[in-house]
């Protein structure tokens, strides 16, 4: 297996560079997708009260944001293998009018049942949206362009984490909750439009479309599907719905962990085109930035979940303005996207480890300043330790993705690429049932001391907690601190609690080898990428022959 070294001018489809009208018309439309799915991911945190309150219930609540994720996350792989068999183009628009198609029954729900299944199916078309954008972007990039426009998509990302609860505050403030799933109608169409023009000669693998469907891994999808689907429901369930140790969630973790190795077994020994190829887990570069993602998924969502929290509880503001204050957290993580983006390449060298360490050291120290919140109003050190967490983010978050996708072979890449945002995503997951944990232990363990029988077994969730805060603004003072303080010590624990998470990705970066973005080693499964860049690679291999 050789590697290609001269492919610098020419991008992952084969083709010479794209004029630079054409790459941004197609980076705007993915920028419209990525922004779609992650707003999408939490735009709902600060609504679900009040859909509690419309519909009259509390079944199904934490469905509305657990239903997408977990849809989202575990049809990432079969997306991304349907891409490589079919081509990118048809899979990314699918997706696109599934999630649009969704995003309208959410919008028309009638009931919780009724929306927390739009937002399930709704998922489904994002678990292709958000890594075919990457993997997309990936293609048409040459090595030279691929950090700048990355670090650029990586501000997006933000942007669309970030401001989602902003937006979800803003529309129960001054419209609807239904333009959560009907605003994604216009962006949408948009998307398509910019993405059809661009993609419109983009070369396809060689085959029939019969033969590709032929040679699909269903019997490992079907595995990876039932596996995952067991894990993630376990970490959704575990605390909210069952306790960690009852014999559901138990049994969920246990049997899913054996359907996953059965995957792994299949993958590895039965399937012709494994959904996901074992052989990328070989590879010690890939493996450090699987966990080095990890650990950063597990840094990254908290704050959007937790900060508001802050805001609204402990100073008492509406939750739009309680949204608006983790601005401060996306502009610094937007800025350090764009900026590594940028300034990866210094006078010829690349510098994606050292940005990715400077970066997750920054998200270690901001993490540690923010357990100095105090419980009065600072708005200059509340807003500037942000900054700094946010600004580590940003520099790290895009440069592991591209540190993973340097020396492997080129029908791995797109593999390896969404592997990295699963383990992002997955990573995050675990770092929201870790800060649920640590608040519900800590801080019903303090109100509970105050007011005793009156905190119900079952009501301990956010929400109850939030009802409860007008009646403690009416409490003697002496008896409010009390239970202030428990809030907000609870809160500092989980903000430190990036700071190990922070520093074990720091590890895994300082670990992985900088290696060229045009090193690309020829492909394993030839079927799977477009004639020109088999040309391409023959054409290498045949001058670096004596």
């Amino acid at each position: 297996m050789e590697t290609a070294r001269d492919v610098k001018g020419h991008n992952l489809l084969g083709q010479a560079q794209w004029p630079q009208r054409r790459t941004l018309v197609v980076f705007g439309g993915l920028s419209l997708a990525m922004y779609m799915v992650c707003s999408a991911e939490t735009v709902f945190n600060l609504m679900l009260g009040q859909l509690k309150a419309e519909f009259k219930t509390e079944i199904y609540g934490q469905w509305l944001e657990a239903g997408f994720l977990l849809t989202c996350v575990m049809l990432q792989p079969v997306w991304v293998k349907l891409a490589e068999r079919s081509g990118r183009a048809w899979p990314l628009y699918a997706s696109l009018v599934v999630f649009m198609a969704f995003s309208v029954m959410v919008g028309a729900a009638n009931s919780m049942a009724v929306a927390c299944v739009g937002r399930a199916l709704q998922g489904v078309g994002g678990a292709g949206m958000m890594p075919l954008a990457l993997v997309v972007l990936t293609d048409i990039l040459t090595p030279g362009e691929r950090p700048v426009y990355m670090g650029l998509l990586g501000a997006v990302i933000v942007a669309g984490k970030w401001t989602g609860p902003l937006v979800g505050a803003a529309l129960l403030e001054h419209g609807t909750w239904r333009w959560a799933g009907y605003m994604h109608l216009p962006l949408g169409a948009a998307a398509l439009a910019l993405l059809a023009w661009g993609l419109r000669d983009v070369p396809l693998p060689p085959g029939s479309v019969r033969r590709r469907l032929r040679s699909f891994d269903y019997l490992g999808t079907a595995l990876w599907l039932g596996g995952s689907t067991m894990i993630l429901l376990a970490l959704s369930w575990g605390g909210n719905e069952h306790p960690w140790r009852s014999a559901t969630v138990v049994s969920l973790f246990v049997a899913g962990f054996v359907v996953i190795a059965a995957f792994c077994a299949v993958e590895a020994r039965v399937a012709r085109w494994p959904i996901i190829p074992m052989r990328v887990f070989a590879r010690p570069r890939t493996l450090l930035a699987l966990v080095a993602s990890w650990f950063v998924g597990m840094c990254m969502y908290g704050p959007i979940m937790y900060v508001p929290i802050y805001y609204t509880m402990v100073l008492g503001e509406s939750g739009r303005a309680a949204a608006a204050h983790i601005l401060w957290m996306a502009l610094g993580a937007a800025a350090g996207s764009v900026a590594a983006g940028m300034l990866a390449s210094v006078r010829g060298r690349l510098l994606l480890r050292q940005w990715s360490v400077l970066g997750t050291a920054l998200m270690a120290v901001g993490f540690g300043l923010m357990y100095t919140w105090p419980q009065e109003r600072q708005p200059a050190r509340q807003a500037g330790f942000q900054v700094l967490t946010g600004l580590g983010l940003g520099f790290s978050m895009q440069q592991i993705l591209l540190s993973s996708q340097a020396g492997l072979p080129v029908d791995e890449i797109s593999t390896v690429t969404t592997l990295i945002d699963y383990a992002r995503t997955l990573g995050g997951m675990i770092g929201l049932v870790i800060g649920q944990v640590i608040l519900k232990e800590r801080m019903f363990a303090t109100i509970r001391s105050e007011f005793g029988s009156l905190i119900e077994p079952g009501g301990q969730d956010m929400f109850a907690l939030a009802a409860m805060m007008p009646m403690l603004n009416m409490l003697p003072a002496q008896v409010a601190q009390a239970v202030y303080s428990g809030i907000v010590h609870a809160l500092r624990l989980v903000f430190v609690a990036g700071v190990p998470f922070a520093g074990v990705a720091c590890i895994m970066c300082a670990l992985i080898p900088n290696v060229p973005l045009h090193h690309i080693l020829s492909p394993t499964h030839p079927d799977e990428v477009p004639e020109p860049l088999l040309e391409l690679h023959r054409d290498a291999a045949a001058k670096a022959e004596p």
